[in-house]
């Protein structure tokens, strides 16, 4: 089907004013994301459904006219999978309630909400009670916990995925399913157990989902956070102590530690601890004495309701000018040990100059940081072939991302993305594991890197309930017959490290550097110029898309 008939099929069912078209600034503000090497990808049609009768129709109209449809919640995909080329997007966030049910200690949220409304209704209930879910406040709830769903409570109560307990999906039949783990038929339970990790756009579209409520272990449901940092190189030493300390002992469960090595004002290089303790503050600077007598040169520790440190996290600002890269490592527990903190050191001082960090530090300038989320815990608990998230083992889910803001740097970022690949997969889980979350399509095999030696029982899921691979990205999981890629993925129990070279010749690296070259182009900083309002900034994005379409230039995505 054309997409003039597309969009007249879509007109005839649908209300004209949630069927946004390229040119519109509501279009423009439907289909942002934060990343500038992305942000330009052009969908024939953006969908705001407002039912789950209306998602049934949208997935019945695509399906039977040929057309590729992605699902857009909270638009955090690193690698912009939410949106496609010349496709539908389906926009989630016109259903974004959800309702606390305090006697039974879960939450019911629709699929299109995200983390910042689910919080307010939870506050609003008992300021005492948590809900396993994202730091960002800005982050989709039901893509968030698809993925696995790593919590600064998690080491406390799990994974966002190990809170499920059930959730209502439309099939690419355009069937409405809801399914739990004592489903009594095994085919739903197969697919409750691949949405448990196992990755959104993969198997239909979240509708819904309920999950568990925890009250915290401070009777007045306070928590301690707050941050510890040194200055690198000058107090190199006392860091390295703090992080051989870290490794070395295991912490209690109520205690989150993320490490963080980045660039703060004047260049100054820092290595840091990012603090979350479920409890009061005596107990909290019990389980930190360690890290405190190793003379941080800045100590930020206050102790205050949770939702309080929930507003000081960021999302993607619409007026957001940087292009981005991410690429993640799930490392055991002890495994950082001095070659590894003497790596990202490295890395991440070779960073500085490569990007061109400044003195300045704003938001929108060149950045590289090297950060772990710090699990284990309850997340160790459960066995990997409970969830379709198989990294059980792991207790520092690693993520090293580089921002910048001139355009001609993207090949050498690449190159030293390989570089930083080949320096920190040795050290990862079989030295292959990596985060859905935090989704890299310049991850080798990923995969076993994802989901390890769950993949095969994906796969099965995903025959049953999208066999000719309707729901699809380039990582998506594939039918074991027809669609995309698909046959039976041989697992192996440890992958060889592969050089700088072979990461990038890889068929996913060089996917990924043909998106660049085509998108990043089409929109700069320089091109966005100065903008004082998110009203300004989708204006200019909307004046952007229409000299593109006036062009008459095809992307890829």
């Amino acid at each position: 089907m054309s997409s003039d008939g597309l969009i007249s099929t879509l007109k005839k069912r649908f209300a004209p004013q949630r069927i946004l078209q390229p040119g519109t600034r509501e279009y423009s503000d439907a289909v942002f994301i934060g990343n500038l090497n992305y942000r330009m990808t052009m969908p024939a049609a953006v969908v705001q459904a407002r039912s789950v009768q209306e998602v049934q129709e949208v997935v019945a109209i695509a399906r039977q006219s040929g057309t590729r449809l992605t699902v857009k919640n909270g638009g955090h995909s690193y690698m912009g999978y939410c949106l496609n080329e010349g496709g539908v997007v389906l926009d989630m966030s016109l259903m974004n309630d959800c309702s606390i049910d305090t006697a039974a200690m879960t939450v019911t949220i629709q699929g299109g909400a995200i983390w910042k409304t689910v919080y307010k209704a939870l506050l609003e209930q008992n300021d005492q009670y948590i809900i396993i879910g994202g730091q960002c406040p800005y982050v989709g709830a039901s893509g968030f916990t698809l993925g696995g769903g790593l919590s600064p409570f998690s080491r406390s109560y799990g994974l966002g995925c190990d809170n499920l307990l059930s959730m209502t999906v439309v099939t690419a039949g355009s069937e409405v399913v809801t399914v739990s783990r004592d489903d009594e038929d095994e085919a739903r339970r197969d697919l409750f157990w691949a949405l448990t990790g196992g990755g959104g756009g993969n198997f239909g579209v979240t509708v819904s989902m309920t999950c568990k409520i925890h009250k915290l272990s401070d009777e007045d449901g306070n928590v301690v956070c707050g941050d510890l940092t040194w200055k690198l190189p000058q107090q190199q030493e006392l860091f390295q102590a703090a992080m051989d300390a870290f490794n070395s002992k295991e912490c209690p469960k109520e205690l989150t530690v993320d490490a963080l090595w980045t660039h703060g004002k004047r260049k100054q290089f820092t290595g840091g601890m990012t603090v979350i303790y479920n409890g009061g503050m005596a107990k909290a600077r019990d389980a930190l004495a360690p890290y405190l007598a190793l003379g941080p040169c800045k100590i930020a520790l206050e102790e205050r309701k949770w939702v309080d440190w929930v507003e000081h996290s960021e999302g993607w600002d619409t007026r957001s000018q940087v292009y981005h890269h991410h690429a993640s490592f799930i490392f055991a527990e002890g495994a950082i040990t001095r070659e590894v903190t003497a790596k990202i050191y490295q890395l991440v001082s070779e960073a500085a100059g490569l990007l061109g960090i400044t003195g300045s530090n704003d938001k929108d300038t060149a950045k590289c940081h090297v950060l772990w989320d710090h699990i284990g815990g309850e997340t160790a608990r459960v066995a990997a072939e409970d969830t379709a998230f198989f990294w059980r083992q792991g207790h520092y889910v690693t993520t090293i991302k580089l921002q910048w803001t001139d355009v001609s740097k993207r090949e050498q970022v690449m190159e030293f993305i390989a570089k930083c690949k080949a320096e920190l997969l040795p050290h990862a889980i079989q030295q292959k594991a990596a985060y859905l979350n935090y989704i890299d399509g310049t991850v080798l095999d990923w995969q076993e890197a994802y989901y390890g030696a769950n993949y095969p029982r994906l796969q099965r899921a995903k025959t049953t309930w999208d066999p000719t691979d309707f729901f699809w990205n380039m990582q998506s999981v594939k039918p074991l017959d027809g669609g995309v890629g698909g046959g039976a993925q041989v697992i192996h129990e440890e992958l060889p490290v592969p050089s700088p070279k072979e990461i990038l010749a890889s068929a996913g690296l060089q996917q990924v550097r043909k998106w660049w070259n085509v998108y990043a182009p089409r929109v700069t900083p320089e091109s966005l110029g100065t903008l004082d309002s998110e009203g300004q900034a989708i204006e200019r994005d909307c004046e952007i898309r229409n000299s593109i379409l006036a062009g008459g230039v095809n992307g890829y995505h």
